[in-house]
C-alpha cells in the first residue's frame, strides 16, 4: 500500500485497491467493484450512485468507496458475495460521510472491540474476525487475481 494514500490511515486491516498490488493481498480487486454493482438494488440508498471502490478490509467483506460525484464523501459497505441483486438493507452501509467520519467510525469500532476483550487481553487481528474471503470462506478460497 502506498503510504501517501488516505487508506494508509486506516491501518493494516485494509488493502488499498488503487495502489500497486499489495504483497499480502491476492484478492481480485476487479471482483469487488463488480460485486458491489451487482448487489446494490433499486431500493438501496446508493442505487444509481457512482461509487469507486478504493479499499477492502482483509478480515471481512467490507469495502471502502469514494463517491464520484462528491469526492469528499466516503462509505464503508459490507458485501454479502451472493453474486446477485440483494434485497432490503444489503449491502449494509456501515459508515458514511467525510474522511474524518470514516476515521471516527474505525476508531470507535476498535475501541469497542478492545473494551470487549476478556481481562483486557488483546484481540487478534486488531479485534476483527480472522482473515476470510467472500462469503466467509477461508482466504485461500477467495477470488484470486489472474497474473
Amino acid at each position: 500500500m502506498k503510504e501517501t494514500s488516505v487508506v494508509a490511515e486506516l491501518g493494516d486491516d485494509w488493502c488499498d485497491v488503487t495502489a500497486d498490488r499489495a504483497e499480502d493481498c491476492d484478492l481480485d480487486h476487479l471482483a469487488l467493484a463488480a460485486e458491489l454493482s451487482t448487489e446494490v438494488h433499486p431500493a438501496h440508498p446508493f442505487f444509481g450512485t457512482a461509487l469507486e471502490v478504493i479499499a477492502h478490509r482483509l478480515t471481512n467483506d467490507d469495502v471502502l468507496c469514494r463517491h464520484r460525484a462528491t469526492p469528499s464523501r466516503y462509505s464503508i459497505l459490507h458485501l454479502t458475495w451472493s453474486h446477485r441483486e440483494e434485497i432490503g438493507g444489503c449491502p449494509t452501509i456501515d459508515a458514511d460521510g467525510e474522511w474524518r467520519h470514516i476515521i471516527a467510525y474505525e476508531n470507535a469500532v476498535d475501541a469497542a472491540l478492545s473494551e470487549s476483550a476478556p481481562n483486557g487481553a488483546a484481540l487478534s487481528g486488531e479485534g476483527r474476525k480472522p482473515e476470510q474471503g467472500p462469503t466467509g470462506q477461508p482466504r485461500e478460497a477467495a477470488p484470486r487475481r489472474l497474473s
